[in-house]
């Protein structure tokens, strides 16, 4: 996941990695997987964000948004 969804602020669906060489297959594949996320309230461990370790998200009229935001520390201690 760490290529799709690097840091908070790629969630956009049109927001891709600068050097994804193949973004028309990464949107679809993008799409599925947050629809996916926000459907079974997935928890996305953000590997390259350093603000955001752990998030939620959920369906909005603009799309898959950021939801609820986490630390390791939160959910492990």
């Amino acid at each position: 996941m760490g290529d799709l969804l690097p840091t908070a602020g790629h969630l956009p669906l049109p927001f891709v990695m600068g050097y994804d060489t193949r973004p028309l297959l990464t949107l679809p594949e993008k799409e599925k997987f947050l629809n996916a996320a926000a459907d079974h309230n997935y928890y996305l461990f953000l590997e390259h964000d350093a603000h955001n370790q752990i998030i939620t998200v959920k369906h909005t009229e603009k799309g898959v948004r950021l939801n609820e935001v986490f630390t390791f520390d939160q959910l492990f201690n």
